[in-house]
């Protein structure tokens, strides 16, 4: 099957299965940030966080071809072609004096508009390292990812679709949302990629999801980790071999939230006798893609959700988690990043928990600053456990003599 890239886990995989397209996260396609940038390459603000950045570079690198001469040809379609017709056309001005020179260059001006467009649309489709049928979808969780949608889409319109999430659970949002699933769906069957697939298994195949999970089974009196997305789980392998471990991760491409996404689906299970073909059919007329958006609404708590409800989302994980610390890996230029790291650090205080803030980088590096920052945050932990352990067993030899020499008092007298 062809695939469907996305860009973050609010999107239900199931239904991108189901119109016959294999989901697979776009930050496994990640450019190498060494390799030679080409003249023609998309570009955003600098002060954008590294996430879309990177993303953005990624898709422009999958659709606009490998790199150099070749990509710029399908961005400006073949120079010869363009030329002929450009020539063509200024001979004929010159023939039909002043007044056919405006017609004719606004037909030189079509023609290699059209030239541009056909080679750039047969490009996309013709040859993109995989099917021809490949597309995007960008689900527009904040402003920046909203202004990568948008970017991605202009260039190129055929290939991308944005989904717009909304900022809250109510009855309307949820109802916008399941008309948007149902356009995203609707439009996925249009392209005609494939007949819809009878047994997708989304999320299980290597490259369909963030392959963040924990390294050891999370427990309650160690760090708790806040994070913007990651790429894998070095962030917690590293708190690991610094002597803590881990007690809960809230991250967009946590197990914990990658994993009941990527298995949300509207269609029902088959009914006793319901052959698979059948129970697909069924399930693409029904199309209940307004239970379908409440769960993702319910499941997808990211920053990107009002204040009132992020907090009660966040100390509940805490309050179940019973974690010793806090760690927010914050993204740079992340706006909603910076706000909810802020929350978490009044969420730390009320419940008396050691926080540390960290500045991380897309994927996730542990360059010495930042791992100087870790090892000393929790070697204080672990000093301060060190010295309450010694004043608990001095206390309890305190009491055990004082209560041998009550004893032994009691007995003389």
């Amino acid at each position: 099957m062809p695939y469907c890239y996305y860009t973050c886990n609010l999107l239900p995989l199931g239904l991108i299965a189901r119109a016959g397209y294999t989901p697979r996260w776009l930050g496994s396609r990640l450019v190498d940030a060494n390799a030679p940038a080409r003249r023609e390459a998309l570009s955003i603000h600098p002060m954008t966080c590294p996430y879309v950045t990177k993303l953005v570079a990624a898709a422009d690198a999958l659709f606009a071809g490998s790199a150099g001469g070749e990509a710029e040809e399908r961005r400006s379609g073949p120079p010869s072609e363009a030329s002929c017709d450009r020539g063509g056309a200024a001979g004929a001005a010159g023939a039909a004096g002043a007044a056919g020179a405006a017609e004719a260059a606004g037909a030189a001006e079509a023609a290699a508009s059209s030239t541009q467009t056909r080679d750039l649309t047969g490009a996309l489709r013709g040859d993109l390292g995989g099917s021809s049928d490949d597309c995007l979808v960008v689900p527009g969780g904040c402003d920046a990812a909203r202004r990568m949608g948008d970017l991605l889409a202009a260039t190129y319109p055929e290939l991308v679709f944005v989904l717009s999430m909304p900022r809250s659970a109510g009855p309307e949002a949820v109802k916008t949302l399941a008309a948007d699933l149902r356009r995203l769906e609707d439009r996925l069957l249009t392209r005609g990629a494939m007949t819809p697939a009878h047994d997708p298994k989304p999320g299980l195949a290597p490259g369909t999801a963030p392959s963040v999970d924990y390294p050891a089974v999370p427990r309650p009196g160690g760090v708790f980790v806040v994070a913007g997305p990651l790429t894998d789980d070095s962030l917690l392998r590293l708190i690991g071999r610094l002597g803590a471990h881990v007690s809960g991760l809230e991250s967009c491409t946590s197990p914990d939230r990658w994993r009941p996404l990527a298995t949300l689906d509207y269609a029902a299970p088959p009914a006793p006798g319901q052959t698979a073909d059948a129970a697909v059919a069924a399930g693409a007329a029904g199309r209940d893609h307004g239970d379908l958006a409440a769960k993702m609404l319910e499941t997808g708590m990211c920053p990107r959700r009002s204040t009132t409800q992020r907090r009660a989302h966040l100390g509940r994980r805490l309050d179940e988690s019973r974690p010793a610390s806090i760690i927010y890996a914050r993204q740079s230029f992340c706006d909603p990043g910076a706000y909810d790291a802020l929350l978490m650090a009044q969420l730390a205080r009320e419940r008396g928990l050691p926080f540390l803030e960290i500045e991380v980088d897309f994927p996730f590096e542990a360059n010495g600053p930042l791992l100087t920052r870790v090892e000393a945050f929790l070697e204080a932990q672990l000093l301060d456990d060190d010295l309450l352990d010694r004043l608990d067993d001095r206390l309890d030899d305190g009491l055990d003599d004082g209560l041998d020499d009550d004893l032994g008092d009691t007995a003389l007298s």
